[in-house]
């Protein structure tokens, strides 16, 4: 919002700059060539700037009227407009004995083709700032009213082809438009239009503004209506209600609407960082404190998850320091997935350039998006940031039923902590994650406990559900740099273990495994029985994105499947093999293995090292000893 309220504050600031310019040119107005040249000369030492009025009348009385035919005053040398005012013409009638009290009261005031150039330079100067006119910002700062209650009185204002425009070549800014007064509802009032058209960062930005006359905004009895209309891209911004003192901020009743393709997309115009999500809408009220911002009673709709709470922004900190506490009565795990790059996978409700990241992943066979996650604008802004999600909707293969999280960023350091997830059947995820933005190389961290993890949810909605059991325990510890998944993933290094210490599994996938031809042909017939499982452990250890299977194992009555092999994640390909060492005496066996080959997305599944001819094979592998194994796999590497 500060980024929006910046822009905004010195357009509309424009306008009531050509009433203070007015009014000034009061004290200096004298129907005289060689005083208009001595009103130029002064102007000029007073502004700063080269000042010149092709023309000046006046008709003096207690409320005296002038005109200013052609007022321009020149620009700072390093612009790139030579004027940062021109007036084709300015009417006023103003009264003379208030000035004496330091009131200014102007029962007329016309502005006909005004126009106001902003500018920021290279080095965020302003060339309307105080320190590139000193003189005028000085004044104008002086006779800035701190309240309604000092804002000049105007009976009568009327603006017509009036012109602004804002530079900001910095942040490739670039806005031009119109301001004019037009016919209120109220036949004896009239309001302030505003319309502005450009570009931010590359995306068209168009801004529409409609206030209350400033006779309205001088009558203290009724709140200032407002209506703003921004449109930066796809995201659209509106602010509409009244305030009881624009000013100050005070006695809100705004409505604020806030909806976009991607929340990350509002950065440029409201300098949030926000995070990437699917098409979203947010409703509530704008309210403010001396200094602090807070958007309350909101309302979101992001993707197909529902969320409620309030974000305040308090501006009296260095940098600016945000606070978010949301709470979420669905929430759809899918619509996480622009967290990390990654498009949602359903077809509908997903923006245009998430669809065309799910099509290059498909037609690349990647896993992991290339996806910039844009973390260097973590730094711009310190958050505390809470979401509580009583229920989450989650696929299949993920039992995740609710999750909870904080996210404490200093300086561009991230900290999700603490992170928990409660999956289906009592189990729990829990444990920490972390983004070190502070360096052009972010540093990415996770440290996760699995606890209790009933292995029959991952396999909701399958064959296999009703013969699975087991409680798995696991550790996640990986660490690696880059700006987006697939960049970070290809560097990680650190392990994933997981162990199952009993419980059972589909028969018929453990005979497909083995390649047991005469237990599968039966249980294609007959069903899958259930089969118990002694042990099934797994360590993957990574080394600069290159993995290595290490004990990877499954321990059942028959025999022992051991999968060996490595996955590349810098090319995001597995190579790797499933053997099966069987404990008695099998009719049928084909002696071969199983080859895992190709994309982590969708790897290739064949028969390897088979003989042609199935013949009886004679057992012997032995029990796996599963604590101690178990106990050496979870432990962090020495």
């Amino acid at each position: 919002m500060r980024r929006l309220a910046r822009i905004a504050a010195w357009l509309a600031g424009g306008l009531f700059l050509l009433v203070f310019v007015a009014a000034g040119a009061l004290w200096i107005v004298l129907d005289s060539d060689w005083l208009r040249g001595e009103l130029e000369g002064r102007a000029s030492d007073y502004t700063g700037r080269k000042t010149s009025v092709a023309k000046m009348d006046f008709d003096w009385g207690a409320t005296t009227s002038v005109r200013l035919e052609k007022l321009e005053v020149a620009n700072v040398a390093w612009a790139k407009t030579p004027h940062m005012l021109k007036v084709e013409q300015v009417d006023f009638d103003i009264r003379l004995w208030p000035l004496l009290k330091g009131n200014v009261v102007l029962t007329r005031l016309v502005l006909r083709k005004p126009e106001v150039e902003v500018e920021v330079g290279d080095k965020e100067q302003l060339n309307w700032s105080m320190e590139e006119t000193p003189v005028v910002t000085g004044a104008v700062k002086a006779i800035e009213p701190d309240s309604r209650y000092g804002a000049p009185v105007i009976g009568h204002l009327e603006v017509t082809d009036g012109k602004l425009a804002y530079r900001d070549p910095r942040r490739k800014l670039e806005l031009d438009g119109a301001v004019s007064t037009a016919a209120g509802k109220a036949a004896e009032q009239s309001q302030v239009e505003l319309n502005l058209k450009g570009k931010l960062e590359g995306q068209p930005l168009a801004l529409k503004f409609k206030g209350g006359s400033i006779v309205m905004l001088r009558d203290t009895e009724q709140p200032y209506p407002l209506d703003l209309d921004v449109t930066f891209g796809g995201t659209k911004l509106v602010a509409k209600g009244t305030v009881h003192d624009p000013f100050k901020w005070t006695g809100a009743d705004v409505d604020l609407t806030l909806s976009g393709p991607n929340l990350s997309e509002i950065y440029p115009l409201l300098g949030i960082p926000g995070p990437p999500t699917p098409p979203y809408r947010i409703t509530g009220k704008l309210e403010r404190d001396p200094g602090v911002w807070k958007f309350v009673k909101s309302k979101w709709r992001v993707g197909e998850s529902d969320l409620t709470g309030e974000v305040i922004i308090d501006e009296r900190k260095k940098p600016e320091f945000l606070t978010a506490k949301l709470v979420s009565q669905k929430l759809v795990f899918e619509d996480l997935a622009p967290l990390i790059g990654a498009p949602p996978q359903r077809k509908t409700n997903v923006s245009a350039k998430q669809a065309e990241t799910q099509a290059q992943l498909e037609a690349s066979g990647d896993l992991f998006p290339n996806v910039p996650l844009r973390t260097e604008r973590l730094r711009a802004m310190n958050m505390d940031v809470t979401l509580d999600a009583k229920r989450v909707i989650a696929p299949p293969w993920l039992p995740v039923q609710a999750l909870a999280f904080r996210v404490l960023i200093q300086d561009g350091n991230a900290t999700v902590k603490p992170l928990t997830l409660q999956v289906l059947g009592g189990g729990r995820i829990e444990g920490e994650l972390g983004i070190d933005a502070r360096s052009d190389n972010p540093r990415v961290r996770t440290h996760l406990a699995l606890t209790d993890i009933e292995l029959k949810n991952f396999f909701r909605e399958s064959r296999y559900f009703d013969a699975t059991q087991g409680k798995i325990q696991g550790r996640v510890v990986l660490a690696g740099n880059g700006k987006s998944l697939a960049q970070v993933m290809g560097s990680a290094d650190g392990y994933m273990a997981f162990a199952l210490g009993g419980g059972s599994v589909s028969s018929l996938m453990v005979s497909l495994a083995g390649l047991q031809i005469f237990d599968a042909l039966i249980l294609y017939v007959t069903g899958d029985n259930r089969i118990p499982i002694k042990c099934a452990v797994s360590r993957l250890n990574f080394q600069r994105g290159n993995v290595l299977f290490d004990r990877t194992l499954l321990d059942t009555q028959k025999s022992v499947l051991y999968v060996k092999g490595q996955v590349s994640l810098q090319s995001q390909a597995v190579s790797a093999e499933v053997d099966a060492d069987p404990k008695s005496f099998d009719l049928l066996d084909l002696h071969g293995t199983v080859a895992i080959q190709g994309k982590l997305r969708e790897p290739r599944i064949s028969l390897g090292r088979v003989f042609p001819i199935p013949t009886p094979v004679f057992g012997n592998a032995k029990d796996v000893a599963c604590p101690q194994v178990t106990q050496q796999l979870l432990a962090a590497p020495q």
